[in-house]
């Protein structure tokens, strides 16, 4: 198995101002902790720039990665593969007409490689992209599909990449008045799951299932000839999400479904999983960290009360197990205008936080994160 992403691989991580600003740990950073906490959200002009911002973690202290660090589009997937924005310009590549979006990129643990689906307004057709780990992209191969959706999330099992065919559709007219997204829901084109051979027939094999969004896919795997897709479900955009399973037989074409946590807002699984069956998945749900144990039931959460928001947590492996590990969130109060980098033991939310690191003059709490080892 390849080893986990590292901050080298992706982007620098280190602090713009020429020495490292520290800031203040409440509890007791553990010391094997190494790396950077990293989130990306769009540049406040507008411009389809991407702002980084994040917290440098090493040897039981913690640096500000400071904001003002901004990255010019280049290329699909950007510095930071994982952090790449979903609605890209069109200045990034001449031959597409619009705007386009990418689907989540998602890292193979055994290649290092990263995946990811683009939808291109106009053209008819999506690509299935494969990048190293700087993000350059290697293979592009295209597959057939109308009308444009946004591509917020693919998954991959050992042998497929998950498209997500849903009914929030590029909008020709909402584009031109170009005073929002230009994306609107239309459930009646119907929604379908694709399974894309990564390597084989340039197609995929579709599944109709029932209209909905999907904002972040968790894993997806094969079991017993059949393929379990996880991921953050809802009914409608903005409408109240749920952790979702769908479980799809290419043998029949059948479509089994079963919500498995209702208001999970945003979900992930240890990466180390990618492509394999996983047990444990964490989320935000209700104002609270949560831990789901998918073979037990069990649910272990810690709540933050009605001040804090609470952003995208990320996992950072500490042990060779699954889930054996932290869990890196960042929540910031409005009202007081305080942000702060919560540590968690990963099998033990109901403990709260192991540390915590405050940031002042925080960045926004939204935004995708990630976790990179030194």
């Amino acid at each position: 198995m390849a080893a986990p992403a590292r901050a080298s691989d992706q982007a620098t991580v280190a602090p713009a101002a020429p020495s490292p600003l520290r800031l203040p740990v409440e509890g007791g950073l553990p010391e094997g902790l190494d790396g950077c906490f990293l989130q990306a959200f769009p540049h406040p002009l507008g411009d389809g720039r991407t702002v980084l911002s994040g917290v440098r973690l090493r040897g039981g202290e913690a640096f500000r990665h400071r904001a003002r660090t901004t990255v010019p589009p280049d290329g699909p997937f950007g510095p930071v593969p994982a952090l790449a924005p979903a609605v890209r310009p069109a200045s990034l590549e001449a031959r597409v007409p619009g705007p386009f979006t990418l689907a989540r990129p998602v890292r193979d643990p055994a290649t290092g490689r990263w995946h990811t689906v683009a939808s291109y307004p106009g053209l008819g057709h999506a690509e299935h992209l494969v990048a190293g780990p700087h993000g350059t992209v290697s293979h592009a191969r295209p597959f057939a599909l109308d009308g444009a959706p946004l591509m917020a999330a693919t998954a991959l099992t050992a042998r497929h990449v998950v498209v997500f065919d849903l009914p929030v559709l590029h909008d020709r007219a909402v584009a031109l008045v170009g005073t929002r997204p230009p994306y609107s829901w239309q459930p009646g084109r119907g929604a379908r799951l694709g399974l894309l051979l990564r390597e084989g027939a340039p197609e995929p094999r579709w599944f109709g299932i029932d209209p909905c969004h999907v904002s972040r896919a968790v894993n997806a795997y094969e079991e017993d000839g059949r393929v379990v897709v996880d991921a953050v479900r809802h009914p409608r955009p903005g409408g109240r999400p749920s952790l979702w399973r769908w479980r799809l037989d290419p043998a029949t074409g059948a479509v089994e479904e079963r919500e498995l946590l209702p208001g999970t807002e945003t979900a992930l699984a240890d990466g180390r999983t990618t492509g394999r069956a996983h047990r444990h998945v964490f989320g935000v749900r209700d104002r609270a960290l949560v831990h789901h144990d998918l073979v037990t039931g069990e649910v272990r959460e810690h709540r933050f009360g009605a001040g804090p928001r609470v952003g995208e947590p990320v996992f950072a492996p500490r042990g060779p197990g699954e889930a054996d590990g932290w869990l890196l969130v960042f929540a910031r109060d409005d009202a007081r205008r305080e942000g702060a980098l919560l540590v968690f033991d990963a099998l033990d939310l109901a403990a709260g936080p192991y540390a915590a690191v405050h940031v002042p003059c925080p960045p926004p709490a939204y935004g995708r994160a990630t976790w990179l080892p030194a």
